[in-house]
C-alpha cells in the first residue's frame, strides 16, 4: 500500500467490485465517500452483504479497474450504516496496482464449465468461470489443471484447448483457448484463457450473453444516477461523511 493513495485512483461515484470474505461473489458498489485509508460504499441496493451476516471486523476484498491499472483492495468492515442511505465503512490495509493488459472489459460471472484437452473427449474437468469478454476468459479448478489433464503449463505456450460454458442447462457456449496466467485463489487455481478460435454459431451466443451483462451493468449505472440525484449530500464535490 505504501505509496498508493486512494484518491490517486479512486472518487467519490465511482463504481468498485466489492467480496465479503465469507462470499465468492462479487458485489457492484458506488463508493460514497473516501479519506487517506477508508472507503464508504453503499447497500442500500444490494442486499448480498445482510444476506452474508456481515459483521464489524470481517474482511472485504475490493478490485477497480481504470483504463491504465486495476487495482486490488484488503481491508475490513470498521462501520455498518443501517439509516438511509445504508452504507458499509472500510479501512483499507493493503492495495495492489497491476498494469491492465486486457484488451476488452471483463464481465463477472459465476458459471459451471469443463476445460478438455480435445472437443471430442468425452469427459473434461469440471471448473468455475469467474469472470469473460469477447477476448479472455478466468476459470477457477480445485486442483492444479496440468495434474488433472496430465500437462505442462508454461505462459508462452500456445497449445489449445476446449472451454465448455454452461450458461444454462440448454444453452452452451464452447470455444478454443490458450492459458495465459495462473495464480492461487480462495478456492483452487485460476487461470487466465486468451479465446483464440469460436465458431459462428457459439460467438453469436457469447454476444448475445455479453449483451445481456452490459444490459445488467446498464441498469445499475441508472439506479446509482437515481440515487445520487436523491441524495446530494453524497454528490460528486459534495460533503463527505
Amino acid at each position: 500500500m505504501e505509496g498508493i493513495k486512494l484518491r490517486e485512483f479512486l472518487h467519490e461515484g465511482a463504481i468498485i467490485r466489492t467480496k465479503h470474505c465469507n462470499s465468492s461473489s462479487w458485489v457492484t458498489n458506488v463508493v460514497y465517500s473516501i479519506n487517506d485509508d477508508y472507503i464508504e460504499i453503499d447497500i442500500g441496493l444490494e442486499r448480498d452483504y445482510i444476506q452474508n451476516i456481515i459483521m464489524i471486523g470481517d474482511t472485504i476484498k475490493c478490485k477497480y479497474t481504470s483504463d491504465d491499472y486495476e487495482f486490488t483492495l484488503r481491508g475490513w468492515v470498521t462501520r455498518i450504516n443501517l439509516d438511509i442511505p445504508q452504507s458499509i465503512t472500510i479501512k483499507i490495509h493493503d492495495i495492489e496496482r497491476f498494469v491492465n493488459k486486457r484488451d476488452s472489459y471483463r464481465f463477472d460471472v459465476y458459471l459451471a464449465s469443463v476445460i478438455k484437452l480435445k472437443n471430442s473427449d468425452e469427459k473434461g474437468i469440471f471448473a468455475i468461470l469467474t469472470n469473460i469478454s469477447h477476448t479472455g476468459a478466468a476459470f477457477t479448478v480445485k486442483e492444479d489443471l496440468e495434474k488433472e489433464l496430465g500437462i505442462t503449463f508454461l505462459e508462452d505456450n500456445e497449445r489449445t484447448f476446449i472451454f465448455v460454458i454452461y450458461i444454462s442447462p440448454e444453452k452452451q457456449i464452447t470455444f478454443e483457448g490458450t492459458l495465459k496466467r495462473k495464480c492461487d485463489n480462495e478456492k483452487g487455481k485460476e487461470y487466465g484463457v486468451r479465446i483464440t478460435d469460436i465458431d459462428i454459431e457459439n460467438e453469436k451466443v457469447l454476444v448475445e450473453f455479453l449483451e445481456k451483462l452490459a444490459n445488467k451493468d446498464k441498469e445499475f449505472y441508472n439506479k446509482r444516477s437515481g440515487f445520487w440525484s436523491k441524495n446530494s449530500k453524497y454528490k460528486l464535490g459534495g460533503e463527505n461523511k
